[in-house]
């Protein structure tokens, strides 16, 4: 190629390439969520919202308060059978105030079949003794009628009478037992009426007000569900074999039974059970459902610093009461805490879902 076409075809192709039109950049878009880089707990990272995102994710807040409340421990129990307090089905004048299950209320499934069975058995002893007595009945009379008409001696009046004495003695025997046994399984399921029992170490009992009512609640339900009002009842001892741990009893309220229903509780199920503390103390209330716990077991709640920014502030909780959560540390108060909200928020702090 000569030379002077060669140097023509080079500067054509640099003069085509640089006719190109010029490429145009996108405008980045805006992120919904700003998280700013701090290390320290004094300075932990602050959450910025992008109005947008703070409405798509229905952002509601709670002001903190001080005010005295009853102050609360939570213990585990076990719903049971209250088989001394409802009313039986056996002869009439029986009663269940001698129940050997309102001093010993703890029972298990299985013991709840056996009870079954004792319960039948006594009622068929009390309809044969009733048979027993409506025969000595007649004998007696029979007697009577046959010394009257001069057929018969009064000796024959007298054995009568003794043997008709007899059985009514082993009718009431009989009523007793079955009054020991307490009124019948399966209606005292269908009553709805429910007994709670908490074990207590000994050690405890002293600092719990066991004539204050407790709120009984379903595992779990984090402050959402609220809690069923139980009296105390009095038993005399407890049941147990650890020497260590007695046991409180606490009966559901009468108008608490639709509302355990609808919580689904059954007999058997654990639960758990805030007991009151003497007096009362000026704490620190937060919103139960915004806090948070991490896998540390550490627990957090969201506070709100204005215009969609929010930061995370360790919390020490004391107790948790219906929906409130008494705080021994946290925010001052006044301060908004995230309620709906706070576990996206936890999310997107620690990239959860990325």
């Amino acid at each position: 190629m000569k030379p002077f076409l060669f140097f023509a075809t080079v500067g054509a192709a640099v003069a085509l390439g640089g006719c190109k039109p010029a490429k145009t950049e996108t405008p980045k878009a805006i992120p919904a969520v700003s998280l700013s880089k701090k290390t320290t707990e004094a300075e932990l990272a602050v959450v910025t919202l992008t109005p947008e995102a703070e409405k798509r994710l229905g952002i509601v807040t709670v002001a903190t308060r001080r005010e005295k409340t009853e102050l609360t421990r939570t213990f585990g129990g076990e719903l049971i059978l209250p088989l001394g307090r409802a009313t039986t089905s056996g002869a009439a004048g029986s009663t269940n105030s001698k129940s050997i299950y309102s001093l010993l209320p703890s029972m298990t499934a299985a013991d709840l079949i056996r009870a079954a069975e004792l319960q039948l058995d006594a009622d068929g002893q009390i309809a044969a003794a009733t048979v027993q007595v409506e025969g000595a009945q007649l004998a007696l009379k029979r007697a009577d009628d046959l010394v009257a008409n001069k057929a018969g001696i009064g000796r024959s009046v007298d054995d009568a009478r003794t043997a008709m004495r007899l059985a009514e003695v082993a009718l009431h025997t009989a009523q007793e037992r079955r009054a020991l046994l307490g009124s019948p399984v399966f209606d005292a399921a269908r009553s709805g009426q429910l007994w709670v029992r908490v074990p207590v170490y000994v050690g405890e009992l002293s600092a719990i007000n066991t004539a204050g009512l407790a709120r009984v609640g379903v595992l779990g339900r984090g402050g959402k569900q609220p809690a069923l009002a139980a009296a105390p009842v009095a038993v005399p001892f407890s049941a147990t074999t650890n020497p260590l741990i007695t046991e409180l009893f606490f009966e559901l309220k009468a108008d608490a039974g639709s509302s355990a229903a609808a919580a689904g509780l059954r007999p058997g199920m654990k639960v758990e059970v805030a007991l009151a503390l003497p007096g009362r103390e000026e704490s620190l209330i937060a919103p139960a459902a915004g806090v948070l716990y991490d896998i540390h077991g550490n627990t957090w709640v969201y506070e709100s610093l204005g215009a969609q920014a929010y930061t995370r502030r360790r919390v020490e909780v004391r107790s948790i009461v219906g929906a409130n959560a008494l705080l021994a540390r946290g925010p001052q108060p006044g301060a908004k805490i995230v309620t709906d909200g706070a576990a996206e928020l936890f999310g997107t702090e620690f990239g959860a879902g990325k």
